[in-house]
This record gives C-alpha cells, structure tokens and sequence, in this order.
C-alpha cells in the first residue's frame, strides 16, 4: 500500500510539474492576434490599397518598442516603405503609419522571431503579411511643422485686410485641393509675447505624439502688432485677447471676427469634406481669448454640424455672467461692493467691445453654460509675480493665483448652473508653461478622445 501511495504521489507531483511548465511557455510567447490594413485583414492579402494609411498588428502582451522596431521590415521589390511607428492598446498594439508607396506594387510586413515582449516574452513564429497597392497615384500633402515662412499663410479678412496664421497645410495656397484627410482642426493661440511660431511648435509636436498629424490641421494665428505688420496686414494693441477692433487706421475687425472668417473658410465641405472637430487652445493670454471667443462666437451655431471645444490653459482673465465672485478666504460667493468696474469687460458683460452687439447678457450666460469648455490648469502655476494682475481690484477679485482663479470659475458654475458642458482638469507639477501644458499627458488626452 505505501509504495502504492508513493507511485500516485510522483504521478501527481509529475503532472503538475508538467501543468506548471506549460503554463510558464504560454506566459513566455508572444503571438498576434491580429493583423489589419485600413481596417482590412492582411491574411486576405488585400489588393488596391490606398498609397496612404496605417497598418495594426495586435499582440497578446505589452510590447519592448526598442526590440519591436529591429524586427519590423516593411518594403516591396524597391525597397524599404516610408513608414512610422507608435504602440497603442497599453503598448500591446503597434500601429505603423505609412505614406508615399509606390503604386501597383507588392509589399510585404514581417516581423522576426525574437524576444519582443516588454519583459522578454519571445515571438517564435514571426509574422508575414502581403498587400498589393493601388494603381493610382494619389495626390499627397506633408505637414509643415517647421513654424518657418514656408508654413505660414495668409487670408484676406475684408479687401485691404489680410492675416497671416501658420498652418501644417498649405490651406490658402493651394486653393484646388481636396483635403479628404482632415477630419480636425486645432487653434492654438499664443500669449502676450505673440510668439506663435512657438505655440505652432508647441501644437504640432502634441498632435505628431499621438500619430495625428495626417489627420488634423494645426493652426496657429499671429495677432501682431504694428511694429510687425506689413502693409495691408492686420494689427492689435494688447486687448486683441479681449476681441477687441484692429488698430488699422479705418479698418475695424475684431480679433474674434478673424477667427470667425477662418472657421467659415474651413467649412467648406467640398474642400475639407472630412472636417467634424474644431478645437480653438489657447496659454495665458491666449487662454483669455479662448474664453471669451468661445462664449461669444457665432460661428458654432452657424455651424452646427461640427464639434466645437474651447481649451482655456492657465488663464487669469474669466468673464463671469454676473457679479458674483468668490471670496477665498471664506469659501463662499458673495457679491462685492467695493471695486467699481468689476464686472467691466473681459470680466463681465458691461463695456463689453463691438463683437457682442446685439447679444444679451442671458444669450452670454446660456452659451457659456453649453459650450464644451476645459480649464486645463497647472497646479504650480501660483506665482503671484511677474505678468500676474495683482494690482487691479477686478483681476484680483477672481483669485489669488491663476491656478485658483482656473479653479473659482469652475467652481462658480458647479455651483450655480450645476447642468454645465464645462470640465476642470488639472496637470500636476507644471507651472505658466505653454509648452508643458500642451505636450502634458491630461492634454494629449484630450486631444485623442473621439
């Protein structure tokens, strides 16, 4: 009987051995699961493909982007493809993005055998994949993300009245394109340095981090002022963040009108057939325009059949529908009696400039309560120096520092108009930094959401 009992128990302890190891190699390979281009599968070794698109290959386990790139070939009898590379799905998926193939040719994928898993797991079988491209050659463009005088562009306003804004497309220029491929368009605003070639950097290297550059247009607008116009170009003082009228002698455009002419130009649905979302982004004093051109602007209800948002980075200038301010040293809302001109344009509704002729002070509270607005604060952006207004009882009634005064406008309505399209998201660890901000995380984000 006892040796009986040892056989069974070795028998035992040998099949869980067995059982053990087997489940350790299943934890060790690495394999597909599948594999499609532009949404059809490369195990039907597709024909006529686009010249342009992507390519995803979904893994069973996170994926060691180093060793992934050395094993990935993609080419045809000409040579290796024009292609780039980002892992999605938690690094589980590796997405490659391709242009310019040559038509009417065979391409293979392929990957090799290797340890290409994050910690090690090994691709034993390798992959293969074929497709055959199409015969046309289709007509593509490159975005310029160069911020140099070859991404600018310029648009007449009104005869006599031109504005140049940098662009990742050629927009203007090329007047007979079909932009097929632009589903997005981002406005990134500058600040008060008018540096918008650093905001279009800035934008274009967010939206390039997340394999979106062929797909959104990036524009940045140059409010200049007039040590830095042309002749016949527009220019502001420094209220051009407040929609203020152009300082051209008998022209008068509102800087939310130029943006406006902008938008109209982009809704054209025989040249930008694809085009859902508009996104206006906007650091400091380019926040403030953000705000209140998202509150004011006609274009959104004229153009109802695109998807406005309005991203407000950093601000320290918030219009409030009415006169109540919040008073932090008491956590509450009171109405204040001692500053007269608070409620003064930019911070309320009285003085407010030519734009909003015509519209009320309730037409104001209602679209600021449904228009889809982020305040995108940074949690070290406390310094009470520098550009901050700390002198002017108005600025100083709307917070302490611009991370409060982000916060208090949220607040305020959380509060009272409780039924918002407004969202308070907050970066940590970065302060008045423009470039932080629109390359963080929580902002990228954004940008990805569908």
């Amino acid at each position: 009987m006892n040796f009986t009992i040892r056989i069974l128990s070795l028998l035992i302890i040998s099949i869980l051995f067995v059982g053990c190891n087997n489940d350790d190699d299943s934890l060790d390979t690495l394999s597909v699961y599948s594999a499609s281009i532009n949404g059809t599968g490369l195990d039907e070794s597709p024909a006529n493909v686009p010249l342009s698109g992507s390519i995803e290959i979904a893994f069973s386990h996170i994926l060691n982007a180093e060793a992934l790139e050395q094993a990935i070939s993609f080419s045809d009898a000409q040579g290796e493809a024009n292609y780039t590379t980002t892992l999605g799905n938690a690094g589980s998926k590796v997405v490659l993005n391709y242009s310019g193939l040559n038509p009417a040719s065979t391409y293979t994928v392929s990957i090799d055998q290797g340890a290409l898993g994050d910690n090690g797991e090994q691709f034993n079988t390798g992959f293969s994949g074929n497709f055959t491209t199409t015969e046309e050659v289709e007509e593509t463009k490159t975005p310029c993300i160069t911020a140099s005088a070859d991404c600018m562009q310029s648009i007449e306003i009104q005869e006599g009245a031109e504005f140049e804004f940098y662009s990742s497309y050629d927009i203007i220029s090329d007047s007979d394109f079909i932009w097929e491929n632009i589903e997005e368009v981002v406005f990134v605003i500058h600040g008060q340095n008018r540096d918008a070639d650093e905001y279009f950097r800035y934008m274009t290297n967010a939206v390039g981090d997340i394999s979106k550059l062929e797909n959104t247009l990036v524009i940045a607008p140059y409010f200049k002022d007039e040590a830095n116009a042309a002749d016949g170009e527009l220019y502001w003082d420094s209220n051009w963040r407040e929609g203020a009228i152009s300082a051209n002698s008998g022209i008068d455009i509102s800087s939310f009108t130029v943006l406006d002419n902008i938008v109209e130009y982009l809704a054209d649905t025989e040249k930008f057939p694809a085009l859902t979302e508009i996104k206006f982004a906007g650091h400091s004093s380019g926040a403030a325009l953000v705000q209140h051109y998202g509150i004011v602007n006609t274009a959104e209800s004229m153009y109802s059949e695109y998807q406005f948002q309005y991203i407000v980075a950093n601000n320290q200038y918030f219009y409030y529908p009415d006169g109540r301010r919040y008073d932090e040293s008491t956590n509450e809302f009171y109405t204040p009696t001692d500053c007269t001109g608070y409620n003064f344009w930019p911070y309320g509704y009285e003085t407010a400039p030519a734009y909003v002729d015509g519209m009320t002070q309730d037409d104001l509270l209602q679209q600021q309560i449904s228009r889809n607005t982020i305040y995108l604060l940074g949690t070290d952006d406390t310094n009470t120096e520098g550009t901050l207004n700390t002198t002017d009882c108005a600025a100083t009634l709307l917070g302490s520092n611009r991370l409060e005064r982000g916060r208090n406008i949220f607040n305020f309505f959380e509060t009272f108009y409780p039924d918002n399209n407004q969202e308070k998201i907050e970066v940590p660890n970065i302060g008045h930094d423009g470039n932080a901000m629109f390359n963080s995380e929580e902002f990228k984000e954004v940008l990805n959401r569908d």
